[in-house]
């Protein structure tokens, strides 16, 4: 996606790719652009911190990267950017014959390991500088984290190692107010100007909860996977926590992902709405993450990020759209306006990021002692994540608190789902109640019928 965007001398601009003939690449279709629009007055005016790893500093698709962060403050998004410099100093160390105590102020930064650090991250802050120069972008190397010593730890005197004080967010807000893009070094200062070696993933949860930034993006070499390898697209805080306390027997680095899921669950508890993890090799890593439905990072959560509530009539016309197609395909049955309506409280819907991806209905036949699990749908951008599950466990819960004794579904093509997933048997048209059993024969769309006990 980054593909298409143009800069020029008055900075970066977005160009649909369609009225860009002369670029080599596939033409952004307009659902594209409807699904790019519908996160931007959403986004504009809020501050994201990403945070650069040191191993992508180098990295061919760098470029890609930044061009995304031009596409970013195109649409008036805040960005602070945070780098880290561990793959650096290691290669800086390596050349001068330099043996570190610890490359990532995880551990102690002796007098040699400072003086290679602060060599590396000088020359290496420049070099960032001209390249996000050379993407239109204005930015500023500042000294806004105030750090003292990090002291004596397990035992161990840390040295130039820092523990974060403070960050200058005056500082950074009047950057970012004059259209400058602030770069925070791993580096921190004293009142008395020592520097000391900082951790970059503690840096950048230190600014962007003193920013109160809404997201926080690490840009590294990867997304998190669970134990197949397949990617974990969403984890809660408490999901986060529970994944960084498993042992994994590989050695903690400011990059390791057991360290990260730590700080994204710091920083959520925090105030941060939002931290994700991408791979930054890929060339849509940033748009592709926060401008689609499905992304293609993790993300780490401390909001509402996904809730089930009560339909409201303002929804109507949405889920309407939405089951339109399986309506069409004889999925579900079709439903009218004046129905919804009319029956608006026995509706529930799902959000996700505050857009209605699914919907289901409890019928009630409170006379039978039992209710009608109807209407569930999941938008197709989120099928196979679960959600089907949930709202169908969110209805079994209201049957429940109601006190009927079963709940009972009819489907024509989802009975396999009814029965491996949700726990329902086959059952008879004669098992139900008789009026909704006479409206089944007047349809003729032969449903099977399940059943499930409370």
């Amino acid at each position: 996606m980054s593909k298409g965007l143009a800069i020029s001398a008055h900075g970066p601009t977005l160009v649909p790719l369609f009225l860009n003939p002369t670029l080599d690449a596939e033409p952004m279709k307009y659902d594209d652009i409807r699904g790019i629009l519908r996160y931007v007055p959403q986004f504009r005016g809020q501050t994201f911190v990403v945070l650069v790893d040191s191993a992508l500093m180098e990295h061919e698709n760098i470029q890609n990267v930044l061009l995304d962060l031009a596409v970013l403050t195109s649409l008036s998004i805040r960005v602070v950017v945070v780098y880290g410099a561990r793959q650096q100093i290691i290669a800086e160390a390596a050349k001068n014959g330099v043996t570190l105590s610890c490359p990532d102020a995880t551990g102690i930064t002796d007098d040699a390991t400072l003086e290679v650090s602060v060599d590396s991250i000088s020359r290496l802050s420049m070099n960032f500088l001209q390249q996000l120069s050379g993407v239109g972008l204005r930015a500023a190397v500042s000294n806004a984290i105030t750090a003292h010593p990090a002291g004596v730890i397990r035992g161990r005197d840390l040295v130039h190692s820092g523990t974060i004080d403070r960050v200058d967010t005056g500082m950074v807000q009047t950057l970012i107010e004059q259209g400058i893009i602030p770069v925070v070094a791993p580096l921190g200062f004293e009142k008395g100007g020592r520097i000391l070696r900082v951790n970059s993933a503690t840096a950048a949860v230190h600014v962007a909860t003193a920013l109160g930034a809404a997201k926080l993006l690490f840009v590294g070499a990867g997304v998190v996977e669970d134990d197949k390898g397949q990617r974990v697209r969403q984890l809660s805080v408490d999901e986060a926590k529970a994944l960084a306390g498993k042992p994994t027997g590989a050695e903690e680095t400011e990059s390791s992902r057991m360290l990260l899921l730590r700080h994204a669950a710091r920083a959520c508890e925090g105030g941060v709405a939002r931290v994700h993890f991408l791979d930054g090799r890929t060339d849509d890593a940033l748009l592709g993450e926060l401008f689609s439905i499905e992304g293609v990072g993790t993300m780490v959560y401390g909001d509402a990020y996904q809730k089930i509530r009560p339909a409201k009539k303002s929804d109507i016309d949405g889920i309407l759209r939405m089951i339109l197609r399986a309506v069409d395909d004889e999925e579900l049955v079709g439903r009218n306006r004046q129905e919804i309506r009319a029956n608006i409280e026995d509706y529930s819907v799902l959000e996700v990021d505050g857009i209605i991806t699914g919907v289901v209905a409890l019928h009630p036949w409170p006379e039978h002692h039992t209710a009608e699990l109807a209407c569930l749908y999941i938008r197709n951008t989120h099928e196979g994540m679960g959600y089907g599950r949930k709202l169908a466990q969110y209805v079994e819960n209201r049957a429940r608190e109601s006190g009927y004794d079963h709940l009972f579904a009819l489907s024509t093509q989802a009975y396999n789902y009814f029965e491996q997933k949700l726990g329902f048997k086959p059952a008879l048209p004669d098992d139900l109640p008789p009026v909704r059993r006479e409206k089944l024969q007047k349809s003729g769309r032969n449903s099977r019928v399940m059943v499930k006990p409370l």
